[in-house]
């Protein structure tokens, strides 16, 4: 078993903690005392409790949706990279559960700062410029593509929600099929 640092300790101990009784209700004290660290240690490695959100949603964003579609063929399909792309987004969250848990819960919270929000976002910036440049091709439904990003999203947590209460480690074809129906153009 690999030994975690102490920085891990407390990172990995905020999210635990933030993902079971959320981030508002979590202090640095629970968080410090989870890690097995006294409360000024927290501090040596993270500023404030904000930093200490800041960085787990960076790294987050990072983990999860950076290169989602590295190692695809060029000539691949628009539909076979969103069921790809998908496939990774989906099967790291039933794998890290509780980051996916965070995320919900700082989707609409101003508890990242902005500046963590567009650094998260930078490593979701090619597959975004990707999913535009389809949108303009006219692969995807013709409403607001903002909208369309956002029925996705709630279309991929569903499945993530409903695959983690039956113990499923990856979606099925079925599953990959429903979110392209959701974005694909009408025939």
């Amino acid at each position: 078993m690999t030994m975690l640092s102490t920085k891990d300790k407390i990172y990995q101990s905020a999210l635990d903690l933030f993902a079971s009784q959320g981030i508002q209700s979590t202090s640095t004290a629970q968080i410090s005392k989870k890690a097995g660290v006294a409360s000024g240690t927290l501090f040596v490695h993270f500023k404030s409790k904000q930093e200490l959100i800041d960085t787990i949603y960076i790294s987050i964003k990072k983990n999860a949706f950076s290169d989602l579609n590295d190692n695809m063929p060029n000539d691949s399909s628009v539909e076979l990279q969103i069921k790809n792309g998908s496939r990774k987004i989906i099967e790291y969250f039933l794998n890290n559960y509780n980051e996916f848990i965070f995320l919900g819960l700082v989707d609409n919270d101003p508890m990242v700062s902005e500046n963590a929000r567009a650094i998260g976002f930078k490593n979701f910036e090619k597959s975004m410029a990707d999913l535009k440049q389809w949108f303009i091709e006219g692969h995807f439904k013709e409403i607001d593509f903002d909208l369309l990003m956002q029925i996705n999203w709630s279309t991929t947590e569903a499945i993530i929600k409903n695959l983690k209460l039956r113990n499923l480690k990856k979606p099925s074809k079925s599953e990959l099929n429903v979110i392209w129906d959701v974005m694909k153009k009408s025939s």
